[in-house]
């Protein structure tokens, strides 16, 4: 190691050497982390100038073997202590908040898909399908829009008539607005996550996570195709979505003992 040093062209960093005595117990555990999820990249984060570019370059890294860190962390941290303590997750739930800005900051493809469903908070009258009706008229003739369910559709029923179909999707949307999917990611929020504790560093969180991300990233790439689809030609593609909802519904209801929709219960704030 000392050889090494030596050869090195540059002189050792002062910000390093300085984080070293101030936290050595830190940094000998954020090292511990290194050789622990990414030994092959140990010298490529070490020698990294400071604390706070060793902790990107793990996130990048890190997100590339196992599941997103948040990139932002460590612009609030100073030092090793916050990091190695807890897991910086990066979620992608939609909160309360995030759903009523979908007709606002959401592409037209998800104020569609969107709008197909119920409002997990207010009902079948919500303000929020008041401003995504609006929203979507900007999209598809409001004789289109007309055909769409009476407050959208109830989540569990959106499954009965869509699991297995081409357009299983919009039922794995409602599933992520109401934190319904089963994954960590998807089903938290940041909302939440500011309430909740992080999880801590150990192979088992690790190993768990790793899996529902795996999972979540497949919910949510059938769930962004088809967004894009609608958004090819959102009127032709939207009452093509409705008349096959529409054949589904008649199908289901057709058959004996089955029940009629309802709008379900709300989602609370």
């Amino acid at each position: 190691m000392l050889s090494d040093k030596l050869r090195s062209p540059r002189p050792p960093s002062l910000a390093i050497l300085l984080a070293r005595f101030a936290s050595a117990d830190d940094y000998r555990d954020f090292v511990a982390l290194v050789r622990e999820y990414l030994p092959e990249r140990e010298q490529e984060i070490l020698r990294q100038p400071c604390p706070s570019d060793q902790m990107a370059v793990f996130i990048n890294h890190f997100g590339d073997r196992y599941f997103p860190l948040e990139p932002g962390f460590v612009e609030m941290v100073e030092g090793y202590e916050e990091f190695i303590s807890r897991i910086p997750v990066t979620v992608m739930g939609i909160s309360y908040d995030d759903y009523h800005d979908i007709p606002s900051h959401f592409g037209s493809g998800y104020q569609l898909m969107t709008y197909l469903m119920m409002d997990p908070y207010g009902g079948p009258e919500g303000e929020g399908r008041i401003a995504l009706a609006e929203a979507c008229r900007e999209h598809v003739p409001a004789e289109i829009l007309a055909c769409v369910p009476r407050g959208g559709l109830e989540f569990d029923y959106a499954h009965q008539i869509l699991d297995g179909t081409t357009y299983e999707a919009l039922a794995r949307w409602g599933d992520i607005l109401t934190g319904n999917t089963g994954t960590y990611f998807l089903d938290m929020d940041y909302e939440y996550l500011c309430q909740s504790e992080l999880p801590e560093w150990c192979p088992e969180w690790v190993e768990d996570l790793s899996r529902h991300w795996q999972r979540a990233e497949a919910i949510q790439s059938s769930v962004n195709q088809l967004a894009e689809w609608l958004e090819e030609d959102p009127p032709a593609r939207f009452a093509e979505l409705l008349d096959f909802i529409e054949r589904r519904m008649n199908e289901q209801e057709a058959q004996p003992g089955a029940d009629a929709p309802s709008v379900g219960p709300a989602r609370s704030a």
